[in-house]
């Protein structure tokens, strides 16, 4: 056989190995982003410490209380107890270990956006008083604006109605609904529903012991503005505040320079935070970038 006819035979047959590669490599990587998540979503629910949460925890909600209109909106992960529970008993035990435990001295707890109410049922199970906050949603964008761009404590950011087309409360009047109340009813966590991107909060200096906000202080104001929504924090709180972030890109669908810029420079500040009383003491890894930061009085 000529030189030619050779190579011309095992051109043909190597053509299909260069086309099939590229696909078998997406293929793979799909697989490997697959198995990522599961591992991110595992490490958020997983049994730490060989430390069982209480089976009495573990119930689930009621129908009921995931059958409203607004209920139904409420994400798919977020509609078990046992998973919320599990969660919350996982995050209490990276940022707060010193309160599980059922003869430490009793702690006031205030949560921000308490949402489902998971972490106040884990720290009320250890004896601690708990009381949740929660308001509407305004994140998505109905031409009025989103509060995670709104300036602190901004006059001229006004909707009349929420993501879900709920009125917005104006000043001195109660707050309607939101998606979890039917939930917090049933397990009875005592609220004060209240606009976060508005300062100062309506309770007295050093009211609580420790305060939580678990990805949530984005829905609140730009960041920019954040500091002094921490700056809050420790006025109303004694001990520790404890703050999570969302991971700005999977939040926000890719963010504008401004606020990029402002987001990063809130996680530097958080973690050199050192005024009113309180220093950053520690800070956490949550989705592969550090975004978890306890402050505790000096």
């Amino acid at each position: 056989m000529e030189t030619s006819q050779i190579r011309a035979q095992q051109g043909q047959t190597a053509q299909p190995q260069e086309t099939d590669a590229p696909q078998q490599s997406r293929k793979f990587i799909r697989n490997l982003q697959k198995e990522v998540r599961k591992l991110r979503i595992g490490g958020d629910v997983m049994d730490l410490f060989g430390d069982p949460v209480p089976k009495e925890l573990l119930t689930e909600y009621k129908p009921e209380d995931l059958d409203s209109r607004l209920a139904r909106t409420i994400q798919k992960k977020y509609k078990s107890r046992p998973v919320n529970i599990k969660r919350c008993w996982n995050r209490v035990q990276l940022f707060l270990p010193e309160l599980m435990h059922h003869d430490a001295p009793r702690q006031r707890v205030l949560e921000m956006s308490t949402a489902h109410g998971g972490m106040l049922e884990v720290l009320r199970h250890f004896g601690h008083e708990v009381v949740g906050n929660d308001y509407v949603n305004l994140v998505s964008d109905d031409g009025s604006g989103r509060a995670l761009y709104r300036d602190l404590n901004d006059p001229d950011f006004h909707r009349e109605t929420d993501d879900y087309g709920l009125p917005v409360p104006q000043d001195g009047e109660q707050l309607h609904d939101w998606p979890y109340r039917h939930i917090i009813e049933s397990i009875n966590i005592p609220m004060s529903l209240f606009d976060a991107g508005k300062t100062p909060y309506p309770f007295r200096s050093k009211d609580f012991d420790v305060l939580l906000c678990m990805q949530a202080i984005e829905h609140y104001c730009h960041p920019k503005d954040w500091m002094t929504v921490v700056d809050e924090f420790c006025r109303i709180t004694r001990r520790s505040v404890v703050i999570l972030l969302n991971p700005m890109l999977n939040n926000m669908g890719g963010a504008p320079r401004d606020y990029a810029d402002a987001y990063r420079k809130a996680k530097l500040d958080l973690r050199t935070y050192r005024r009113n009383g309180f220093v950053c003491s520690s800070t956490h890894m949550m989705w592969g970038e550090p975004a978890g930061f306890k402050l505790t009085a000096e």
